[in-house]
């Protein structure tokens, strides 16, 4: 028997999920409702429409966003436009050797065909997909996705040099267009290199076999990946992507490249950005009157690591290299944590049906920590006909602000050994532990911290020293520098590269027992690129005394006043 899901009745699960969020314009996106739970880590949605059915995919079977090879894409049909679905089918990547990952699928109707494309990668962490070995990968439906055929790689490529290069392919885009009098067809894919360090566009005329065109743009330090494309002109000569950048450090705003390219897309020209990073997106043309008007529905980012999902329109000419381009927020959807990776299926001229993913949305919690916990499968309506005509630009980016330290009438006198536990931004609840040996002399306090094994509390590398001045009231600066972080002492990095920059404790002594405050500075991953650092603050700490052999419970932060 095919489970069938109830969208009226997920929609319950979640206070507020069936309302529109405050400040958005009426009618744009409604009945925001979740379609699909199961207490795993969903993620990646697509969908197509075929005549009178509507397939929904999506990544599940995993406990986060973290690749194995219990992850397999879920698809999903509707044949009551969007108003409940079965499942249909699943695709894993089982056949293929390495216990391999797979993800973000996109479905296309090609020559009479049902294509099933994936990302599958290495299991395992790949910061910035280094060592995935990306393949990108296809499977083919004769039934209208009830049954596929195994996924098989679709494209290999070798450099000059007779190595390998591993591309995920991202957006397919077809390209309709007059060639000597006759209509043809060519489709079209962008994709992103291991490394993070290259977006390719890649051309096929029957969605097996594939060429690389060209690069679209080649940098390091600006994390080039997710890459939207469409074609514009009387001929569709004109190509357009948008390209996400992850340039600023790792979990910042970072930026859009906007490129553009003629026929035959050989070159490309990449001078403008727009000040939002565009996260697994999904980039919707609405031609009319001879005009056309472009929707991005991506992730949005916020202070402190937390995101959202977004509607944005990016007003100005998107194809000449020299014009303006005005960013319009229409709307923030129901979302938290982990989110976006969006798709839309029509349902009338004007009406789509929208998908996205996203962390519980009665949590507040940090990207970080969203990509290791449950996620689910949501869907609104949209109505392109009542797109706002007034322009709401998103707000400025803004620093994760500290919060404000306590006010004590005086300082204390702290000197003696303590337990100093620092809560990162990026997931508080998986902190990093310190004895901190604390001297104080009348206004100078003097701090050596020793990083701790995070499952012994045993101490590991070499400790940290500083000294700083002490107020009349308690309050102090510590500013320690550069400073290595042993893998052990922060294991869910494990990274034997890291190190804290700049990093500077501002605290106040509580009690003679305690003091807490807040971290500012940035944890570098490896090398020296910005875009391989994140930012500290909205870190925090607090420190307890250690009195005899055992130590105290941990304090993370300076008491709520």
């Amino acid at each position: 028997m095919r489970a069938r899901l109830s969208i009226a009745g997920l929609a319950l699960a979640l206070a507020g999920g069936g309302s529109d969020s405050d400040g958005a314009p009426a009618g744009f996106a409604t009945d925001q409702r979740i379609v699909y739970s199961d207490g795993l880590h969903n993620e990646n949605t697509e969908m197509i429409r075929l005549h009178g059915r509507i397939l929904l995919a999506f990544r599940g079977g995993e406990v986060g966003q973290v690749g194995s090879a219990r992850a397999r894409i879920k698809v999903f049909e509707s044949r009551d436009r969007g108003r409940t679905f079965a499942l249909l089918s699943e695709v894993n990547a089982s056949n293929l050797a390495g216990d391999r990952d797979i993800r973000d699928p996109k479905l296309l109707a090609m020559d009479g065909k049902l294509f099933l494309y994936a990302i599958s990668r290495l299991p395992s962490v790949h910061y910035r997909d280094l060592g995935g070995q990306a393949w990108t990968v296809r499977a083919e439906s004769a039934d209208g996705g009830h049954t596929w055929t195994p996924p098989v790689r679709t494209y290999q490529d070798v450099d000059a040099s007779g190595r390998e290069t591993s591309w995920a392919f991202w957006r397919y885009t077809q390209r309709p267009y007059t060639q000597a009098g006759k209509h043809r067809r060519t489709l079209f894919a962008t994709g992103y290199q291991d490394g993070d360090v290259a977006v390719g566009l890649f051309a096929s005329d029957d969605g097996i076999t594939w060429e690389k065109r060209s690069t679209i743009i080649a940098s390091y330090n600006d994390v080039p990946s997710e890459t939207e494309l469409q074609f514009f002109g009387h001929n569709h000569d004109t190509a357009v992507a948008l390209v996400r950048l992850d340039n600023q450090d790792i979990l910042a705003d970072g930026q859009t490249a906007i490129c553009t390219s003629h026929d035959p897309f050989t070159t490309w020209e990449c001078g403008r950005r727009i000040g939002q990073r565009l996260d697994g997106p999904t980039w919707i043309l609405r031609r009319a009157h001879g005009r056309a008007r472009s929707f991005v529905f991506a992730r949005k980012h916020l202070p402190c690591t937390f995101k959202r999902t977004a509607i944005y329109e990016l007003r100005g000419d998107l194809t000449d290299p020299a014009a303006p381009i005005e960013v319009c927020e229409i709307q923030e959807l129901e979302s938290s944590g982990d989110t976006a990776y969006t798709s839309l299926a029509p349902l009338s001229r004007h009406r789509s049906l929208l998908a996205w993913y996203s962390s519980p949305v009665d949590q507040e919690l940090p990207w970080f920590q969203g990509i290791s916990s449950p996620s689910e499968i949501w869907l609104a309506d949209v109505d392109f006909g009542r797109t706002p005509a007034r322009c709401v630009h998103p707000p400025p980016e803004r620093g994760c602000e500290p919060p404000a330290l306590p006010e004590e009438p005086r300082a204390f006198d702290v000197s003696g050994a303590h337990l100093l536990t620092l809560a990162p931004v990026i997931w508080p609840a998986k902190t990093l532990s310190f004895r901190a040996d604390a001297q104080v002399h009348g206004t100078s306090l003097e701090l050596s911290l020793q990083p701790l094994d995070a499952g012994t509390k045993l101490p590991v590398g070499a400790p940290w020293t500083a000294t700083a001045a002490i107020s009349a009231d308690g309050r102090f600066t510590a500013d320690f520098g550069t400073r290595q972080v042993p893998a052990a002492a922060y294991p869910l990095l494990n990274d034997p590269f890291l190190t804290v920059n700049e990093f500077v404790l501002t605290g106040v002594t509580t009690s003679s027992d305690g003091f807490c405050g807040s971290v500012a500075g940035y944890a570098q991953v490896f090398g020296t690129a910005p875009s391989d650092r994140t930012r500290l603050e909205g870190s925090t700490f607090g420190a307890a005394r250690i009195i005899g052999d055992a130590l105290p419970s941990p304090v993370t932060a300076c008491p709520l006043p």
